[in-house]
Parts: C-alpha cells; sequence; structure tokens
C-alpha cells in the first residue's frame, strides 16, 4: 500500500474511531441511520485534503515542483517529463473519485432522504469545490454520470466549461441547503468549519469569487463579481478554508506532508533554490530578481536548515550542488532541471539538505542552530486550500486588470499583511517566534516601492508574485494562477546564467489523465498532449 493511501486510512480509521460516541448501544447497529452522516463527512474531508496536499499522493506534489517551490533529486518529472502512469498523478485522482466523491454522493443521498439540509448544503458546496480542482488540473473530467456505481461503470466525461458552469448552479443549491432547519446538524464531525454554517456560506461565496477570476480572461465575470463584493460575505480573518491535523503518530492525525518529510528517515522534497533566491533577495538565475536586495522575514519559517549557522560547503554530506557558499546561510538544495548534467545532483543530502519548514507542513521553525529532522517539528499545521489572504488577492488581480474598480494597491497590500498574519498564526500556534515587526513593515514597504514603480503588468506581476511567495505549501492554486497569468517568472534553464541546467520539454498545461483510467474506461478521451491541450480558461 503507498504511502498517502496508507495515511489517509489510517487518518479515516481515527476519525471513525473518534466519532464512536454516535453508535449508541441503545440504537439498532443495524439502521445506524442518524450515525451515517457525522461518520462520512470526516472521512471525505480528510480524503479530499489529503488528494489535494503536498505529499507524494497530493496534488500538491507535481503542483509545487511545477511552480518552482520545492524540486526532487534524481526524477526526470523536475524537468516537466510527467505521466498518466505516475503516481503522483494516478494517486489523487483514484482517492477523490474512488473515495472522497463516492462516500460523498451516499452522503448526499442520506441527507436528502433525512432532509438533513446542512448536511446537503456542506456536502454540495465539497462537491463543488472538488470538481473544480479536477477541472483545473485535468480540464474535462467525469462529472454527470460519475458515482453512479453499478449503474454507470464507464463514465463520459464532460466539457470543463459546463462542469464550471454546473458548479456554479451547485454552490448555490449547496447555501440554500445550509439555510434549511433540520434537526441533522453538524459539529465536531465537520473537521474543517466545526459546524459554523455561516463560515460554509462565506466560503461557497468566495469560491465563486475565485472561479469567476480564473474565467476572466473567457468570459466577462464583471457583474457576478461586482455582486460578491458588494454582499460583502467572504471569509475574513481566522476563517480560513483548511484540514486542521493534530501531533498523534498512533493513531495518525499529523499533517500528511510532515509525516512524509520529518518521519521517514529523510525528507522527499528540497526547496527549489529559485523560490529561496527570491524571498532570499538574491539573484543566480537573470538578470533581475523582482525582489533583489529585499530580504522576505518568513524564510525562518519557510524552510528548515539541516546545517547550522555558518556551515562550509565542507559540511555537506556529500559533494553539493546548490551549496552554502552560493549565498552565505546554511542553506543547500540541487538544481532544477539538472538531472544527469550536474554531477552533484545526483548524491544524497538526507541530513544536511534543507527542508520544508514549520509554515508549509509543520515542520521545524529555523531558529539558525540546524540538526536533523527525525519527529521534530510541529506536525499540526493546517493544509491551507482557500484562505482570506487568497481572496484579497484575488480582489487585488480583479481591481488592477479593470474587472472591478477596487483600489489594487490598498487591497494588495491588506493581502500582503493578511499572508504574513497567517505566518504568525502557524508559528503561535506551534510556540515559534513570532515575526519581527519591524522586519515586516521594512518588506512591506521596499515591495510597495516597487510596485509603485512599475506599469500595469509589473503590478499584475507583484501581485501574482507575493501570492505565489504566501501560497507555499499549496502548489494546486499556484500553478492555476501560473498558468492563467504567466506569473511569477518562473526559472527558465534554457536563458539562465548557469551551465548545470537544460530542457527540450514546454510547460505543461495541464495534468495527464491516468493511463489506469484510460485503460479501463471505454468512454474516456484519447491522452492529452499536456503541452498543448490546457484547461478552457486558460487564454
Amino acid at each position: 500500500m503507498n504511502k498517502i493511501a496508507l495515511s489517509i486510512l489510517t487518518l479515516s480509521m481515527l476519525v471513525l474511531a473518534s466519532c464512536s460516541d454516535f453508535l449508541d448501544i441503545n440504537e439498532d447497529p443495524n439502521n445506524p441511520r442518524e450515525a451515517n452522516l457525522p461518520l462520512v463527512l470526516p472521512s471525505v474531508q480528510l480524503n479530499m485534503a489529503g488528494a489535494l496536499g503536498a505529499s507524494t499522493g497530493g496534488l500538491g506534489n507535481f503542483t509545487s515542483m511545477y511552480t518552482h517551490h520545492t524540486v526532487q533529486r534524481g526524477v526526470q518529472q523536475n524537468d516537466y517529463a510527467f505521466r498518466g502512469d505516475d503516481f503522483g498523478v494516478s494517486t489523487p485522482w483514484r482517492i477523490l473519485n474512488t473515495f472522497a466523491l463516492n462516500d460523498l454522493e451516499q452522503m448526499l443521498a442520506q441527507a436528502e432522504e433525512l432532509q438533513a439540509g446542512p448536511y446537503l448544503g456542506i456536502g454540495k458546496i465539497m462537491k463543488a469545490y472538488m470538481y473544480s480542482i479536477m477541472v483545473d488540473m485535468w480540464g474535462n473530467v467525469p462529472f454527470t454520470d460519475a458515482q453512479q456505481g453499478a449503474n454507470e461503470l464507464f463514465p463520459g466525461f464532460d466539457n470543463g466549461e459546463d462542469i464550471y458552469n454546473a458548479v456554479f448552479a451547485m454552490l448555490d443549491e449547496g447555501i440554500a441547503g445550509l439555510e434549511t432547519e433540520s434537526s441533522f446538524t453538524p459539529g465536531s464531525d465537520d473537521l474543517i468549519y466545526g459546524g459554523d454554517l455561516d463560515l460554509w456560506r462565506k466560503f461557497a461565496k468566495t469560491l465563486k469569487l475565485k472561479m469567476y477570476t480564473q474565467v476572466r480572461l473567457a468570459q466577462d465575470v464583471s457583474e457576478e463579481v461586482r455582486k460578491l463584493i458588494e454582499e460583502d460575505d467572504l471569509i475574513g480573518p481566522g476563517e480560513d478554508f483548511q484540514m486542521l491535523y493534530g501531533t498523534s503518530a498512533a493513531p495518525e492525525n499529523r499533517n500528511p506532508g510532515y509525516a512524509q518529510e520529518y518521519a521517514q528517515g529523510g525528507a522527499f522534497n528540497y526547496i527549489s533554490p529559485y523560490f529561496f533566491e527570491i524571498l532570499s533577495g538574491i539573484n543566480t538565475f537573470f538578470d533581475d530578481n523582482i525582489y533583489e536586495g529585499i530580504t522576505d522575514p518568513r524564510i525562518p519559517y519557510y524552510f528548515y536548515n539541516q546545517l547550522p549557522e555558518g556551515a562550509t560547503d565542507a559540511d555537506a554530506e556529500n559533494p553539493c550542488s546548490y551549496c552554502p557558499s552560493r549565498s552565505g546561510t546554511p542553506f543547500l538544495s540541487i538544481w532544477m532541471f539538472s538531472f544527469n548534467i550536474d554531477p552533484n545532483e545526483g548524491f544524497d543530502q538526507s541530513s544536511s539538505a534543507t527542508v520544508m519548514g514549520l509554515y508549509p507542513i509543520g515542520g521545524r521553525y529555523d531558529d539558525g542552530e540546524g540538526g536533523q529532522v527525525n519527529f521534530n517539528g510541529a506536525a499540526d499545521s493546517p493544509q491551507r486550500m482557500l484562505t482570506y489572504y487568497a481572496r484579497l488577492y484575488l480582489e487585488a488581480e480583479l481591481a488592477i486588470t479593470g474587472v472591478t474598480d477596487g483600489d489594487a494597491r490598498a487591497l494588495f497590500e491588506e493581502a500582503m499583511r493578511a499572508s504574513f498574519d497567517k505566518v504568525d498564526e502557524i508559528a503561535a500556534a506551534a510556540g515559534a517566534p513570532a515575526l519581527v515587526e519591524d522586519d515586516v513593515e521594512a518588506y512591506i514597504a521596499a515591495v510597495l516601492e516597487r510596485y509603485d514603480a512599475a506599469d500595469g503588468d509589473g503590478k499584475l506581476e507583484h501581485i501574482m508574485t507575493q501570492k505565489w511567495i504566501a501560497t507555499y505549501g499549496f502548489g494546486v492554486d499556484a500553478y492555476t494562477d501560473y498558468r492563467r497569468t504567466g506569473y511569477p517568472k518562473l526559472h527558465d534553464p534554457n536563458t539562465d546564467n548557469l551551465n548545470v541546467t537544460a530542457s527540450s520539454r514546454l510547460y505543461p498545461l495541464a495534468f495527464p489523465y491516468p493511463q489506469s483510467e484510460l485503460n479501463r474506461n471505454p468512454n474516456a478521451p484519447e491522452q492529452r498532449n499536456i503541452t498543448t491541450d490546457g484547461v478552457f480558461w486558460d487564454k
């Protein structure tokens, strides 16, 4: 059994155990009508978050690489060479379709039967969210005939744009369900919002805003966006749509990214040197770095250096690729696009490489003292999916592109501040130091100075680059944003200043279909060309 499937199975078992209160001995165990809803809901949520997250079986695996947040050693996928039989393609597809959406369909049927409006509303909103992500990743996917069990073993693939339209309608249905009175109401079984139906409504409307922003190049969405913003019923501070995790290893309820990177005897992911240099204000790759000379104070929360301050190249366990001497810090990694080119790319650095830190997966806060990762992080950082800061970046994008008449600069500044607040929130929960206020103010002022000096496209680049930085740990949305806008500027191995990187491949515009689905389903389309066959909103 693969790691992500095992993790999700274990997490699901934990939730089932925690819901044992619902199985009262005075009730008929062969007819647990009232228990099914609170048992299924958390299982669906765990599978959903796992399928989107940063571990190897989540969509965040390849999307984090393809937005240059992370890099992996000795794999061709680092060079955009991923296929339908890759684990990071087939596993999230299977988890979403076979587990999350299939179980959700059963929950919706029972909620309809029991007239459990709140469960029905939450279920439709989650279904809408998952399908929106699947369209963003794969384009056309099974929808109308999907999750029909033995009645439809080989569902056809619906047009992605048609699915988006159906998802907008489904969100309205979900909101209406939330407002229906019922004796069946979720509570602690709702692992995301704890049964707070107002927050589910706000999330549904914020998801609409996100989807309208993503299709703004394909259709006029100004009226729909104006209405949502005027209603002012979107997620606010402390209302993020995220999966909350714990610190227990037995049973397992830790962030799956942490369980993979800190509990397996060596981290799976390296940090992309390009991402590190954007945050560090240094420049190896091109003639300019949008933030050259500006140091981001989030670095010790984002990355954990296993080498201590003052470490040299000789302290690496093997000859290194991107060495401490290059940045004058303990940061150690490998280049993207260096497979079979850089002679040091293949050396194992499991005890000396820089790894994902506290903010994205619950790893360690970097206090400068170093030390090998080994079950020694916070473990419970949430899997962020749609946040308050992301909502503000969406509004800033809509304003700077003329979809709304909002104040793009004010929204951009507010979004940056909200993204720093999120780091502080995660740090406080882990007992890590708070960001230094003066450093945050200096950073924001420096970024705004460059924003003010930029033209319209340059201002959009700043907005999307800051969103990319904040989104670290949830590559799914960063991948969608890059394909839509062309920002942030990513590392091009054929035009950089390096002699250890090269590529003949084009950027993947969508995920390939899982080969297993194409093999078993006679109604599936032909495998796509990932460099030419994009998603409908990608103009």
